[in-house]
């Protein structure tokens, strides 16, 4: 009885996860997302190289393109199943959907689009089964499957799979320690067969959230306190709601001027709302007690039109504007850059990760003019950086010492270490190989056999 795993995305790369898990007892498929920085057709996983008939169902982990941007694809490639995922997940998913729907229509060739309309929406409303956090799945070929919390954003997930007697974990992305989400608990994989672990922050370490926070405090007081405009470029999803709890907690340190959360992430922080029991103890028992919503601010701001947003930016008055994407690579933050990065007496805010080859990146690399996609004029224009960059390590992914913890904890007879780069992932394996019998690092199309 042979079991194989195929890496269609997610091999040797951060993002683009895409893993089929294939017996003798079905086929089912976790996750399947796109390339952060690629465009059209190549931006997707490869799917071309297993029968997308052939997958029963899939899993989803958590809303974030790079995991679920291509789920719609499979229903123009004969995928007939249905996707599992967390009820916020879902929620969340199809804002996302939306907003990538509307880049694909404005700035991509028609050929090149991933999927349409119909496919999206017949995939929000016919194929999602949404499930609960340890809520034990048996699929009708056997394949049992249960989603664990992994506390990346709400309601992320990592999996536990059992196919032909074989038991596996996948992480989908694992969090970090957190003032709003659960920590996550290895302990509920632990002896699996086969670990598939993400490696995205594997040798790298960051600064307590204490000191990381005063760090984005003491950046952003400073700028208003000179007279300038603070942009915090953030992911719509879970960057954004981790730093407007920041600076909503720590308010009394700061001038009271607006906080401007625009966009997708806006709309993005009312789904939080509507899911505290899904966060942390802590959040849960004030709301409990005191029927408090954590991200409920008399200083937010969320402008409807153009007009008003330009009044923003023009007004003498300092401000903070929290806006999609992170990376500059589209939103409303790539518009409000070109209009605030010109004046030294701003400041941009990078926290986090940030994919190669994006405006951020060559922001935080010194770049003292960028080239972004102004999307009301619909042309690309380029800014001149004369104001102040930060770049905080505020982020949502699990560090170094926290992967392996996880892997310590786990203790596979094989590990299958993908979503990271070479570099990470070898320093990964120099601290945490020692805890599998068996190590492999595929790339994308790679065939694992797993059981024979």
């Amino acid at each position: 009885m042979t079991i194989e795993a195929i890496v269609l995305g997610s091999g040797k790369e951060v993002g683009r996860a895409c893993l089929v898990i294939k017996g003798e007892s079905g086929t089912i498929m976790l996750d399947c997302g796109v390339h952060p920085t690629i465009t059209g057709l190549e931006a997707a996983p490869k799917l071309e190289l297993v029968d997308i008939e052939s997958i029963s169902s899939a899993v989803l982990t958590h809303a974030h393109l790079d995991h679920s941007g291509a789920i719609p694809r499979l229903l123009k490639l004969g995928f007939k199943g249905k996707v599992i995922a967390t009820l916020p997940t879902a929620a969340l998913v199809g804002m996302m959907w939306r907003d990538q729907l509307s880049i694909m229509s404005r700035e991509w060739p028609e050929e090149s689009r991933l999927w349409d309309t119909k496919e999206m929406n017949k995939m929000l409303a016919k194929r999602l089964r949404y499930v609960t956090y340890e809520e034990k799945i048996k699929l009708p070929n056997g394949i049992k499957v249960v989603l664990h919390d992994a506390g990346h954003i709400l309601g992320s997930s990592f999996v536990e799979l059992e196919i032909d007697g074989l038991r596996i974990g996948y992480t989908g992305d694992l969090g970090t320690s957190s003032n709003h989400l659960q920590y996550w608990d290895a302990s509920d994989l632990e002896g699996v067969d086969v670990l598939f672990c993400e490696s995205t922050y594997g040798g790298v370490e960051r600064k307590g959230r204490e000191a990381l926070e005063r760090e984005l405090i003491d950046a952003v007081r400073s700028t208003l306190e000179s007279g300038g405009k603070v942009l915090i470029p953030a992911m719509s999803v879970g960057k954004a709601q981790e730093i407007l709890l920041a600076l909503k907690r720590h308010e009394s340190k700061l001038p009271d001027v607006p906080v401007v959360l625009d966009g997708m992430a806006y709309r993005a922080t009312r789904v939080y709302s509507q899911f505290i029991m899904y966060m942390s103890d802590k959040i849960k028992r004030t709301f409990i007690i005191n029927g408090e919503d954590p991200f409920a601010w008399d200083r937010l701001l969320q402008p409807r039109t153009l007009k008003k947003r330009r009044r923003l930016v023009e007004h003498k008055e300092p401000c903070i504007f929290v806006a999609p994407s992170g990376m500059l690579k589209g939103g409303w933050s790539q518009w409000y850059l070109a209009k605030l990065a010109p004046n030294p007496e701003n400041a941009v805010v990078i926290c986090g990760y940030v994919d190669p080859q994006t405006p951020a990146s060559e922001i935080v690399s010194g770049a003292k003019e960028v080239e972004v996609m102004d999307f009301i004029a619909r042309e690309k224009v380029k800014v001149q950086i004369n104001c102040k960059v930060y770049h905080i390590e505020i982020s949502r992914h699990a560090m170094h010492s926290e992967l392996c913890k996880f892997i310590a904890t786990v203790k596979p007879e094989t590990l299958v270490l993908i979503h990271g780069e070479e570099e990470s992932i070898k320093k990964l394996i120099d601290s945490a190989g020692s805890y599998a019998k068996r190590i492999e690092v595929p790339i994308n199309g790679s065939i694992i056999t797993l059981k024979e």
